[in-house]
């Protein structure tokens, strides 16, 4: 006999409490909860107070339907012997046990308790009409319908979901001079250390928004600092090391080891940014609490302590080395200013601004390798990445382009240690799209474990012969993939334009393109066509950002309607997987030029349709869209669709990757494009 589904009953579920007993010698860390196999969100009640929270609870986004069971796992710490441990009971609950409460009591509320290895698990019901999540879209006449989401339907858990929450932010611990606290302004004239302040600014796009609890002069390693304009990353200060300094190098390494510790990704330490002034007239690089720091991270004693003798070579390494270390050479455009100031007058003569330009930049370069590069590189022996950065205005002295450098690195080395936390990291980040794309792409070297990214954990790595997408339609299937692509990018929208009905409505018409479902059902693309290049297109739009406010025409027909193909069922077809692949690339390059174009136009500013549509614009109108199409239709020429798993993807990736535009590309033809940063009133969908 099956058992009948709980939204049949009319019960949900509305929270999920843990409960410890008040002489408990255990504390409450965390909480994760299943349903029906798939993570649930929600948001705690309580805040965590470490070493006296014994209950907690988890308010579900919106009432959850259960079929099959409930799966919670409580996260709590102790101490033994002075050390701290930690253990993670979890309980089971069937439907049946849930439904047992159907009929106790008149109240649209019911409780059902139980006892789990001495933890008290309470979940709270609701008999109210059941509410599955909606989602709006716009049907093929125009008008907007919602469409409840049955149990198949939900069972396509965005990949991103279950990656937030087992690590909703990334952890960074960033050390120098000491950061101004209160508050880090972005224009700021104030120079404090090697510039912190700028940096993380700049990267992570939080400009005043970052309070830290610390007074001037006094950094708290051990303070969270959040942001409220970046919900994906949390920043560690610690000032820098100063001659002789002992204590802070103890202080740092036990914290790190602290960090290493924790039984769960979002409590461990990401990435560790070492701050390292330019040193000037003869000044020297390395403190001595820096070279030691560097010894215990290049000798991998960092996080564990001394190697045990049990572990040898390579072992003892990858077991101790426990974060990635960055060193940062900060403020190279005083470097910059130094060398314009010391070049002679007859160097000077004969030569246009921009050979001057260049011999400036050329003598900077190489008094950095011979001051900076060359010293740091032997004492570390290649074992410790670094990159150098400006502390001048954004469009001063290659800013940007250097940030997107120092990002890429993160990242890299991120993903060798934590691979959900570098999906974070591309979130929390905010000037290198090439990190987006990469993180959400599934884009791994042949070394690296590719399965690991967001899209081949579930969805992506078959889109040809999928198990998860039979008997779904088309739109189910996108949803999905639209969710975790853009979810990546994590763009300011407040507005949710990008998970609009609308915005996806213009995707669907994006890959039917001029002639619609006639298109995709006929014989391959004839050939390259002629058209302009990603980066012509969107210096073309912005001309049109930059002058009168006129509406942004998109030249598809019907362009917010649903196109007609998002209705029919998934098949293993060379038409669907077409439509398929088509749409995963389609959006990550409209996203690519959503990104330059607010970086460009209205850097700072919330998400606008009239960027959106912009962006959209430029990309159908290149070049790009056309190859792409004939590269798809090159690929499914002829295709055996039981290849192996990775065929499709890995063309995917590869022609993703050869439109991804370069940071430096695009920032040199910066002072070319017509920008104003005047923020336009919007602008509707069908304007």
């Amino acid at each position: 006999m099956s058992v009948p589904p709980l939204k049949y009953s009319g019960l949900q579920i509305e929270d999920v409490t843990i409960e410890l007993s008040t002489s408990s010698s255990k504390w409450i860390q965390s909480m994760d909860i299943q349903i029906d196999g798939a993570n649930a969100n929600g948001r705690v009640k309580q805040k965590v107070t470490p070493g006296t929270t014994r209950i907690l609870t988890v308010v579900m986004e919106q009432p959850a339907v259960v079929v099959v069971s409930l799966h919670v796992t409580a996260h709590l710490r102790y101490k033994h012997f002075l050390k701290e441990n930690w253990r993670s009971p979890k309980a089971l609950i069937s439907v049946q046990k849930l439904l047992s409460v159907q009929g106790r009591g008149a109240a649209d509320r019911k409780e059902w308790r139980g006892t789990y290895d001495k933890l008290t698990v309470i979940v709270g019901l609701t008999t109210r009409v059941a509410h599955p999540k909606q989602r709006a879209f716009s049907d093929a006449s125009g008008s907007v319908m919602n469409a409840s989401l049955d149990h198949e339907e939900r069972s396509l858990t965005p990949t991103t979901e279950s990656i937030l929450l087992e690590c909703p932010r990334f952890r960074i611990l960033v050390m120098g001079k000491l950061l101004v606290p209160k508050q880090l302004p972005q224009h700021s004239n104030r120079q404090t250390g090697v510039g912190k302040s700028r940096l993380i600014n700049k990267t992570f796009g939080v400009d005043d928004a970052i309070v830290a609890d610390t007074e001037a002069g006094f950094a708290d390693i051990d303070n969270e600092i959040y942001s409220k304009a970046n919900p994906h990353f949390i920043l560690h200060d610690s000032k820098g090391f100063e001659h002789g300094d002992d204590v802070n190098v103890k202080i740092v390494q036990r914290f790190i080891s602290e960090r290493s510790k924790e039984p769960l990704i979002k409590d461990k330490l990401h990435a560790v940014w070492l701050c390292i002034d330019i040193p000037l007239a003869g000044g020297r690089l390395l403190e001595s609490g820096i070279e030691q720091f560097l010894k215990l991270k290049i000798e991998g004693k960092l996080g564990h302590g001394m190697a045990s003798s049990i572990f040898i070579g390579i072992l003892a390494l990858i077991l101790l080395a426990v974060v990635p270390v960055i060193a940062v050479f900060t403020k190279y455009d005083l470097l910059v200013t130094h060398e314009t100031r010391l070049l002679k007058k007859a160097d000077r003569e004969g030569k246009s601004k921009e050979a001057i330009a260049k011999l400036i930049e050329h003598n900077a370069r190489t008094i950095l390798d011979e001051i900076c590069v060359q010293p740091f590189d032997s004492f570390v022996k290649m074992k410790v990445p670094h990159v150098t950065v400006s502390n001048a205005a954004p469009a001063e002295y290659g800013f940007e382009p250097s940030l997107s450098d120092l990002i890429q690195v993160t990242y890299d080395h991120v993903r060798e240690y934590f691979v959900d936390a570098s999906v974070v990291t591309a979130m929390a980040q905010r000037v290198n799209p090439r990190v987006n794309i990469h993180a959400s792409i599934a884009y791994a070297p042949p070394a690296q474990p590719a399965h690991f990214r967001v899209g081949r954990r579930k969805y992506w790595e078959r889109l040809a012969t999928s198990v998860n997408f039979p008997g779904k339609k088309l739109q189910q299937c996108l949803d999905v993939i639209h969710t975790d692509i853009i979810a990546v990018w994590q763009f300011v929208d407040p507005q949710d334009h990008l998970s609009s009905s609308y915005f996806k409505a213009l995707m669907s018409n994006i890959v039917a393109g001029e002639g619609g479902e006639n298109r995709i059902q006929g014989g391959p693309a004839r050939g390259l066509v002629a058209g302009v290049s990603l980066v012509a297109g969107i210096a073309g739009i912005v001309s049109v950002l930059a002058g009168p406010a006129a509406p942004i025409v998109i030249p598809i027909a019907a362009s917010f309607v649903l196109a007609k193909w998002v209705y029919d069922m998934y098949q293993q077809t060379a038409v669907v997987l077409k439509l398929l692949m088509s749409y995963i690339i389609d959006l990550t390059l409209v996203l690519q030029n959503v990104f330059w174009l607010q970086a460009l136009t209205g850097y700072g500013q919330p998400l606008s349709r009239r960027i959106i549509k912009a962006g959209a614009r430029a990309y159908y109108e290149s070049n790009a869209k056309q190859t792409i199409l004939f590269k798809i239709d090159k690929h499914l020429n002829g295709l055996n669709f039981s290849v192996g798993p990775d065929a499709t993807l890995n063309t995917i990736v590869e022609l993703i990757e050869s439109c991804i535009i370069d940071s430096a590309e695009m920032l040199e033809q910066r002072s070319d494009f017509p920008v104003s940063q005047d923020v336009a009133e919007d602008e509707a969908w069908d304007s």
